[in-house]
């Protein structure tokens, strides 16, 4: 189900975000949607374009050092954890080419979600991974994960053809790669996307 015209755009985390809270803070976290992304809110926005740098000039452990070095006090030992964890990721990969991907979207009749992977690796067999970093304290869960790979599986036409969808545990260095292949996946997310919009338009109209 598709609307391109649909009225409501909304970044995948705070899509994924929306359906792993418990009902009960729900309309608490939809009432948050109406305040704009601001880079000064994203603490890890700097180690994000740490790992774009390094990968595309090729000196991954020079963009970390920067990262860490540059970061405010109170997120160091964070930033710290996240690099040693990047740098382990990437030295297998170390021959691999970096392409900027796009952002697309899904749509469906009440919802836009916004899906935007932070880097594609091209592996010298052509094989191709898009990525999408998980930089936070606490692990990853698998449904969010398997969420997001969804999303990014449904998007890839947009943002990377013919790629591997993959979201990295940075900290803990784990990958998940796997995509549902449930037959009512679509229709679930599809129904989360319309109790999202009616909760939020029961916000603005209050």
């Amino acid at each position: 189900m598709t609307n391109p015209a649909s009225s409501f755009d909304l970044s995948m985390a705070r899509f994924v975000k929306y359906i792993m809270s418990p009902g009960t803070q729900r309309f608490t976290l939809v009432r948050g949607f109406d305040d704009m992304y601001h880079p000064a809110k994203d603490p890890y926005r700097r180690m994000r374009l740490a790992v774009q740098a390094g990968r595309r000039t090729g000196k991954d452990k020079a963009a970390m050092d920067s990262a860490v070095q540059n970061c405010r006090e109170q997120i160091r030992a964070h930033y710290i954890d996240i690099a040693r964890g990047w740098l382990s990721f990437i030295e297998p990969h170390a021959n691999t080419a970096f392409v900027s991907p796009g952002t697309g979207r899904w749509h469906t009749t009440d919802l836009t979600v916004r899906v935007t992977p932070d880097l594609v690796l091209l592996h010298p067999n052509g094989t191709t991974d898009v990525l999408k970093l998980y930089f936070y304290n606490d692990p990853i869960s698998t449904q969010a994960a398997e969420i997001t790979l969804w999303l990014m599986r449904q998007t890839l036409d947009q943002t990377h053809p013919g790629a591997r969808p993959m979201v990295l545990d940075v900290r803990r260095q784990r990958e998940y790669t796997r995509v549902s292949s449930n037959p009512g996946y679509s229709s679930w997310l599809e129904s989360e996307a319309a109790s999202l919009t009616f909760l939020y338009r029961r916000h603005r109209a209050a």
